[in-house]
């Protein structure tokens, strides 16, 4: 049975900030990044476990709640 994830793609490119769907996600102890970046959250997507290769860190539950807020807000926004 293959098993898939959820998650929200990150990126460095802290240029993407000016779109309001784009989040930002510092740098710290907990995520392990090496600079801040940001978290996409126009787009839920599914990857299959096999395809991670390791994790770096994690994200609080308070961002996760933020992020995933966003992007319930999106989508409301764009159906209506």
């Amino acid at each position: 049975m293959d098993k898939r994830t959820r998650g929200m793609l990150i990126s460095s490119n802290l240029e993407k900030l000016k779109f309001n769907s784009n989040k930002l996600l510092e740098k710290g102890n907990i995520n392990n990044l090496h600079k801040d970046s940001i978290v996409k959250t126009d787009v839920i997507y599914k990857i299959s476990n096999e395809q991670i290769l390791f994790k770096i860190g994690k994200v609080d539950n308070e961002k996760i709640e933020e992020y995933k807020k966003n992007f319930y807000n999106n989508l409301k926004s764009n159906n209506d």
